[in-house]
């Protein structure tokens, strides 16, 4: 999501990198609005996905940890339909149904990290990836609280708020995969 991000926001004129949603990259009319919809939102939707179906079978099978690896793969199809569902200028439905999509994303997203670090609780997890796991969690709910409370007195640019919850997501989704992959039977290569 970030070299799509970076390659599509430093080609734009006039874009900025900090302030403006990543939503302004994929709406309908802009240059390469469909391949940014299709790298930003599509592909990592899928593999947020599975990286839900992974947690769900990983050997830590709880109630909690299932609703928590629930959420992740529900995340990843509704990140997987943000990009379906472009922004159009011509379209109020569109941009409701993208908004829609979006932030049931960020919604799920944020509380998933938590839930999982809960489930966790009694499970044999390491100590690193739940610590991280409760950091971003506790990070993501802050700034999906935050941006939730504060926008309609401050009405401040989505992207301002975008910026911090993908870093401390990315920061989640890096722990996981790298827990998931400690996960794997010894003598499996990442090509089995």
């Amino acid at each position: 999501m970030w070299s799509e991000f970076f390659t599509n926001a430093l080609s734009r004129p006039g874009y900025d990198l900090l302030t403006r949603p990543f939503s302004d990259l994929a709406t309908r009319g802009t240059p390469n609005a469909s391949e940014f919809a299709f790298g930003f939102f599509m592909v990592p939707g899928v593999l947020t996905a599975v990286v839900g179906l992974a947690l769900l079978i990983a050997p830590h099978h709880g109630r909690t940890w299932k609703v928590g690896s629930l959420a992740i793969v529900a995340a990843g199809l509704f990140l997987f339909a943000t990009g379906v569902f472009q922004q159009d200028p011509g379209s109020v439905v569109e941009g409701l149904l993208h908004g829609t999509m979006a932030q049931t994303t960020f919604a799920l997203a944020s509380v998933a990290p938590l839930v999982l670090f809960l489930g966790s609780r009694q499970r044999t997890v390491s100590t690193s990836p739940r610590r991280l796991w409760l950091a971003a969690g506790v990070s993501a709910i802050a700034i999906e609280g935050a941006g939730v409370a504060v926008r309609p007195l401050l009405h401040y640019p989505d992207g301002f708020f975008q910026r911090p919850f993908t870093l401390a997501l990315t920061v989640w989704f890096l722990a996981t995969g790298l827990w998931l992959i400690g996960l794997r039977p010894k003598g499996l290569s990442l090509a089995d």
